[in-house]
Parts: C-alpha cells; structure tokens; sequence
C-alpha cells in the first residue's frame, strides 16, 4: 500500500498510518484537513509532533 491508499484508509478507518520499518513501537502519524497537517503520536497517544516525510517515506510500499 503506497501513501496515498493509506491516508485515503486511515480516514475512512479514522486512524492514523505506521510503516513496519519502524519497528514495534512506532510512531504513528495522523493525517488532517486542517493546518496542522500531519500529527504524529507516540504508543501513549502523546503528540510527538508535526510529520516532516523524506522521500523513502513518500515512496514506501510498507
């Protein structure tokens, strides 16, 4: 699933995306409509802080 099929997911499941490559305790991020952009949250539910992608995770099938 590319990044796109998972946003569109996430919201209609209305939760966040993860990739496997980071591990068992990832860090989930949480996509808005607002200009927040997207949120990223810890296990606890913490806010970590806004999502600034590299390429890989742009094009990441994961």
């Amino acid at each position: 699933m590319n990044i796109q099929e998972a946003v569109k997911e996430a919201g209609k499941q209305k939760r966040g995306i993860t990739r496997k490559l980071w591990g068992p305790n990832p860090i989930w991020i949480i996509p808005t409509n607002t200009t927040s952009g997207m949120i990223l949250a810890n296990r606890k539910d913490e806010l970590v802080a806004k999502w600034n992608p590299i390429s890989q995770d742009i094009t990441a099938t994961d």
